[in-house]
C-alpha cells in the first residue's frame, strides 16, 4: 500500500528530493507537485485530509477526481490561480482555490489548494443582500403607484354599491361583491408589499397553523387550475406558532401559485403542517421547538443549480417577472423569526417548508 505523501513522479517528470518531499509533507496547507502537463506527481497529507482521497488516487486520476458533478474540467497546467467546485470522497462539496507557481530548477510546478467556501458564501450573501435591497426599492415604488390606482377603483366600487345596491339582478350583485372582495385583498397585498419594502417587522402572536391552512385551502380550491388536486394534512395536537396570520396567508398564496405553475399538466398540491420537537439539533434554538407548514407539488422540480439560487431575487424558472415570489416569502419569514427551506429534484416536484417558533404552552393557575 502506498503511504500518504508518497512520491509518484517516477517516469512522469523530475522526482522530488527527499528533503523537499519532507518539507512539502510537513506543510499544514494542502499542497501538491504537478508536472508540466498538470498531472499530480505528489500530494501531501494535508491535501489528502482535505479531499478525503489517498495520494495514490490523486496521482492516478489527477485533480479531476476532486471535481464536483457538472463542474467545468480543471486545467492544472493553465492559469496560476483557479477556483472550482470540489467534491470530497464522502460526497460533500466545497469551493477550492488552486494556486500554482514554477518550482525553481525544474519543469514542474508547486501548487496549493485552499477551501474558500466561507469567502464565496460571504460574497454570495452580500450580493443577495444588495439584490434584496434593490427589490425592496422597486417594490416600494410599484406598491405606491398600485395603491394610487387601487384607491380610484375602491371609490368607483363604493359609488356603484350606492347606486346599484338595491338592484336584485344576480349578475350585478355578484359583480359588486366580487369586485369589493378583490379590491380588499389587493389593498392587503399592497400593505404587505409596502411593509416588505420598508423592512417593518410585523405584529406576531400565537396562531393556529392548522386552522389557517384549512381556511385558506377552502378558499383556494375552487380557483385551482384544472387537473390539480389539493390535499390537506393536519397535525393532531400541533402547538400554536408565533407568527402573523395575514403574512402567512400572503406567503402561502405565493407558494401555491408557484406550485401550480410547476404542474402545467396537473398533479397534486399538498398543504400540511408539522412540528419539530424541542431539543432537535437542526434548530437554531433547539430548546424551544418549532412548528411549520409544508407546501408540496408533484411538478417539474428544480435543477441543483436553480435550487441553490431559488431564494435570490429575480431568479426564476418561469417567465420573466415571476421570480420575486420566493425572495419575498424569504424576507417575510426572516421578519417573523422564521425560516424557509426548499427540497426539490428535477422531474420529482418541490417541497417548501415554512418554520416558525412554537408558542409556549399556556399554564392554567
Amino acid at each position: 500500500m502506498v503511504q500518504p505523501g508518497t512520491d509518484h513522479s517516477a517516469g512522469r517528470g523530475e522526482p522530488l528530493g527527499g528533503e523537499a518531499r519532507s518539507l512539502l509533507d510537513a506543510l499544514p496547507t494542502p499542497s501538491l507537485l504537478l508536472d508540466p502537463q498538470g498531472r499530480v506527481l505528489h500530494a501531501n497529507p494535508a491535501l489528502e485530509h482535505l479531499a478525503g482521497y489517498p495520494a495514490e488516487r490523486l496521482a492516478a486520476q489527477g485533480l479531476d477526481l476532486m471535481l464536483a458533478h457538472r463542474t467545468t474540467a480543471l486545467n492544472p497546467a493553465g492559469p496560476a490561480s483557479q477556483e472550482f467546485l470540489a467534491a470530497r470522497a464522502d460526497g460533500t462539496t466545497f469551493w477550492a482555490h488552486l494556486d500554482t507557481a514554477p518550482l525553481p530548477g525544474t519543469r514542474n510546478r508547486i501548487g496549493q489548494i485552499l477551501d474558500v467556501t466561507a469567502r464565496r458564501e460571504a460574497e454570495g450573501a452580500l450580493a443577495l443582500s444588495r439584490q434584496r435591497e434593490a427589490l425592496g426599492l422597486l417594490t416600494n415604488s410599484v406598491a405606491h403607484e398600485f395603491n394610487n390606482f387601487l384607491q380610484i377603483l375602491i371609490g368607483y366600487i363604493d359609488g356603484l354599491k350606492r347606486r346599484l345596491g338595491d338592484r336584485q339582478e344576480p349578475f350585478i350583485q355578484r359583480a359588486i361583491a366580487r369586485s369589493a372582495d378583490a379590491t380588499e385583498r389587493a389593498a392587503i397585498l399592497t400593505r404587505h408589499l409596502l411593509a416588505y419594502s420598508r423592512r417593518i417587522a410585523p405584529d406576531v402572536r400565537a396562531v393556529d397553523l392548522d386552522a389557517i391552512v384549512a381556511d385558506l385551502a377552502g378558499r383556494l380550491e375552487p380557483d385551482l387550475p384544472p387537473g390539480i388536486r389539493l390535499t390537506v394534512a393536519a397535525t393532531p395536537g400541533l402547538p400554536r406558532a408565533i407568527s402573523n396570520p395575514t403574512q402567512i396567508e400572503f406567503a402561502l398564496r405565493h407558494l401555491v401559485a408557484n406550485a401550480c405553475e410547476a404542474m402545467p399538466s396537473g398533479g397534486t398540491l399538498t398543504l400540511s403542517t408539522f412540528r419539530i420537537d424541542p431539543g432537535d439539533r437542526s434548530l437554531q434554538q433547539p430548546g424551544l421547538g418549532s412548528v411549520g407548514i409544508a407546501v408540496g407539488d408533484t411538478g417539474l422540480g428544480m435543477s441543483p443549480e436553480m435550487l441553490t439560487r431559488a431564494l435570490a431575487p429575480f431568479q426564476t424558472s418561469h417567465e420573466a417577472g415571476r421570480g420575486a415570489g420566493l425572495a419575498i416569502v424569504h424576507g417575510l419569514m426572516k421578519r417573523q423569526n422564521g425560516t424557509i427551506t426548499l427540497d426539490s429534484r428535477s422531474g420529482e416536484g418541490t417541497q417548501v417548508r415554512l418554520v416558525f417558533p412554537a408558542a409556549p404552552e399556556r399554564t392554567l393557575h
